[in-house]
């Protein structure tokens, strides 16, 4: 889910065919996805709010022809002509009902082929002019009637309260370990009681975690599915698998930077989604999104790799998910050489999920540079 302004676009159709002018000057590094089912646009360009990077995503009323689609860049503009499917007029553009600011209808490119080949039928023409004309007033009826403020899309309803929800949650947790570490006489003490203060609050947030990979299968989020399915397994096992199994890592002080680090970062990228998802942006919480991870991620990994460490010894110990022979299906598996194998697959994965935040980090921030009038610096490893 990336932060951009969204440009203006002007779109009309024939019976054949969809026009979109997307309403950008000097525009570079065009990236365009098109699909039977939706477009999703980026380019870096001169806008209405000046030098940025614009991009918008749209669900189309009926599937396209992505095959025989195309588009040019100009100076003033890109230009978009996508077939349709199935030859008919659209009522609107988008899947869903929903009065977009930044989508205009373009009154010039509505259909008029029949006209021109009835043109000496002048009864046909003026009804195929009443037409055209009680199509536009409908298609402008029709967009002003419902305000995506006052109405909006389930999708934006369930993600909003999805990401309310998960915000509350880890905030709670946050503020309880600050209250009860600064209270406690005893800061070693108020360590020790993180997980019976707050776990199960954090087992109820990153259990609903699982509900982001649901996200980005089924396409409601712009996330990579395997880095997604890797920070929220990853995560659980250590909660579920580890922590919640053995007593001895419930009253680890590293329970407590644990608990705090993980909410630290979720109090920060909820509140950014949800600003998204109303086309809002706070500079400074973006800033915060894609920075605060340089820290909080590898403090976290090695947080998470130290408890993995010291399970081997403790789940060794109590012989706790292993299996030993004999057994009814001839079949031996011990539970600390997973641990061992699951260490070094750690190290692998989180360097993946490092470099991919590096990456966001840089598309997202450098535009904030071109906003104000400086070029992104780039950097070499």
């Amino acid at each position: 889910m990336s932060t951009s302004l969204s440009p203006f676009v002007y779109w009309g159709q024939t019976n054949a065919a969809i026009s979109l002018k997307v309403d950008l000057r000097n525009v570079e590094n065009v990236e365009v996805s098109l699909t039977e089912e939706n477009l999703d646009f980026s380019a870096q360009g001169l806008g209405v709010k000046g030098v940025n990077l614009y991009n918008f995503h749209i669900d189309f009323y009926l599937p396209v022809d992505p095959k025989k689609s195309r588009y040019r860049k100009t100076d003033l503009a890109v230009e978009f002509q996508i077939e349709k499917s199935v030859a008919e007029t659209w009522p609107r553009l988008t899947a869903e009902k929903l009065k977009l600011p930044w989508l205009k209808i373009d009154f010039d490119k509505f259909p008029s082929d029949d006209s021109e080949e009835q043109s000496d039928d002048d009864v046909s023409s003026m009804n195929m002019k009443q037409t055209n004309e009680e199509m536009l007033n409908k298609l402008t009826a029709e967009l002003s009637s419902t305000d995506p403020m006052d109405i909006p899309s389930p999708k934006l309803t369930y993600l909003f309260t999805y990401n309310l929800i998960q915000f509350v949650g880890y905030a709670y947790v946050f503020v309880s370990l600050l209250y009860h570490h600064f209270k406690s006489d005893e800061t070693a003490a108020a360590k020790q009681a993180a997980f019976e203060e707050v776990g199960t609050q954090m087992m109820f947030c990153q259990a609903l975690s699982c509900m982001e990979i649901v996200h980005t299968i089924f396409k409601l989020v712009h996330s990579q599915v395997l880095i997604t399915i890797f920070q929220v397994t990853g995560r659980n096992f250590i909660l579920f698998m580890l922590i919640l199994q053995e007593p001895r890592l419930q009253i680890s002080p590293l329970c407590w930077y644990l608990f705090l680090t993980w909410s630290c970062i979720e109090i920060i990228r909820y509140p950014f989604y949800m600003m998204q998802l109303v086309n809002f942006e706070l500079k400074f919480l973006t800033w915060l999104r894609y920075s605060v991870w340089i820290i909080l991620y590898p403090l976290g990994i090695l947080i998470e790799a130290t408890i993995v460490f010291q399970s081997i010894t403790y789940f060794s110990e109590t012989g706790f998910f292993s299996i030993a022979l004999p057994n009814s299906v001839n079949f031996a598996f011990y539970f600390p050489y997973f641990l061992i194998v699951y260490l070094v697959a750690m190290c692998f994965g989180s360097n993946n999920n490092l470099k991919y935040l590096y990456i966001q980090r840089q598309k997202q921030l450098g535009k904030m540079s071109q906003v104000n009038g400086k070029s992104p610096k780039q950097k070499t490893s």
